[in-house]
């Protein structure tokens, strides 16, 4: 919950322009896409040992995408990506299926849509598993209410989930403060810690659904965002506090547009207990480790962003330029401090060379590296008539 709605300040400020990356535009109706390794490269691997989609992935497909595109359009690197999709004409995804590089299926799935364009059913399998999961709304609202969830591994009987989404999902209540201009948001849960053992705890449930403070942004004259305080209610296993788990500065430019973040550490802990009359009381516990980090972020007269620089306790931890041309990167200034001695830090530089279809999409991207083509991401792409 708080990673979204970070997600949303930021994303307000940084999405003024529309650059295209992956997006597939027209009437797709099917497409393959794969990256090749070129010039004795390969995917990027953390341990020994990882596959070709690395260390620890979330094999899910919306993850997937978003590793490889985040990978090859914002670092020196490339990740793995190899599946075929099918569209139906409303440009909805009925079919996918995953590969590993030798062929094999990691999931093949299927999804099917009500007459309002509704997911109602997803069902995924490989060679270990089958799941199907049914989505379950109310009348013509799009908000899902109830989903089904049957899994079955291998030789097990199968096992059927019934989840009450809206349960599963606290909803947002947020309390605005025009004297101070502070916005307060709380989730309404009914998330408990349970005492299992003398010191063993699990995730419950209670009959009682409670406010819990998860936030509180602060506003400028303007009414924009300048601080914001993030907190945990599943901290505390015995349901009476809250830890603040992060602390954010915003600086913003003339436009609006933020220009820098800071992400605040000092070395203690901060828990707040609720009082009766509705406030909070501090308490403060030494042991924390004191950190400061940044995002400095700098944009180009029509809205794109420019460069995005990130430092830790002072120090550039990395550093990317962007370069457009006709609402695409074409080039990268890629600089990771990482394990480098400060005084043999040089950037980078990474071109991007594209091949079109009749639609405008792209087909074949080849990623140059400091003059050497390493990776090559293609697409072949089928459309409607």
């Amino acid at each position: 919950m708080q990673q979204l709605l970070y997600f949303l300040i930021l994303t307000s400020s940084l999405l003024q322009s529309q650059v295209i990356k992956d997006s597939v535009l027209g009437n797709p109706k099917y497409v393959k896409e794969y990256v090749v390794f070129l010039n004795d490269s390969g995917p990027f691997t953390f341990m020994k040992g990882d596959n070709e989609y690395g260390h620890a992935t979330i094999m899910r497909p919306d993850n997937l995408r978003k590793r490889m595109s985040g990978s090859w359009f914002e670092s020196d690197f490339c990740r793995y990506i190899n599946n075929e999709t099918y569209y139906d004409k409303n440009h909805k995804i009925t079919k996918e299926t995953w590969y590993y590089k030798s062929g094999e299926i990691v999931d093949d799935y299927t999804y099917t849509y009500d007459g309002l364009g509704r997911l109602i059913n997803e069902r995924s399998n490989n060679k270990y598993s089958t799941t199907n999961k049914k989505y379950i709304y109310i009348g013509s609202s799009k908000k899902l209410k109830f989903t089904e969830y049957r899994s079955k591994w291998e030789n097990e009987p199968e096992k059927t989930y019934f989840n009450n989404r809206e349960y599963n999902a606290p909803f947002i209540v947020t309390k605005f403060d025009t004297l101070s201009k502070t916005d307060s948001v709380f989730a309404v849960t009914d998330f408990v810690w349970k005492k299992v053992g003398e010191n063993s705890f699990q995730e419950g449930s209670d009959s009682i659904f409670r406010k819990k403070l998860c936030q509180v942004n602060f506003y400028d004259d303007e009414f924009q965002v300048k601080e914001s305080k993030f907190f945990d209610y599943k901290i505390d296993y015995y349901n009476k506090k809250l830890f603040q788990s992060g602390y954010t500065k915003y600086e913003r430019d003339s436009l609006g547009r933020i220009k820098k973040e800071i992400q605040i550490q000092d070395d203690k802990y901060h828990y707040f207990v609720p009082e009766k009359n509705g406030k909070y009381r501090e308490e403060i516990k030494d042991g924390g480790y004191a950190s400061t980090s940044a995002t400095v972020y700098e944009y180009y007269d029509d809205g794109n962003l420019k460069t995005r620089i990130h430092f830790y306790q002072g120090n550039i931890s990395n550093r990317i330029q962007f370069v457009y041309k006709n609402d695409r990167i074409e080039k990268l200034f890629y600089l990771d401090t990482w394990g480098k001695d400060k005084n043999d830090l040089k950037p980078t530089e990474i071109i991007f060379k594209y091949k079109f279809d009749k639609q405008n999409n792209w087909t074949e991207i080849i990623k140059n590296i400091d003059g050497k083509d390493l990776y090559k991401w293609v697409r072949e792409i089928k459309y409607y008539e």
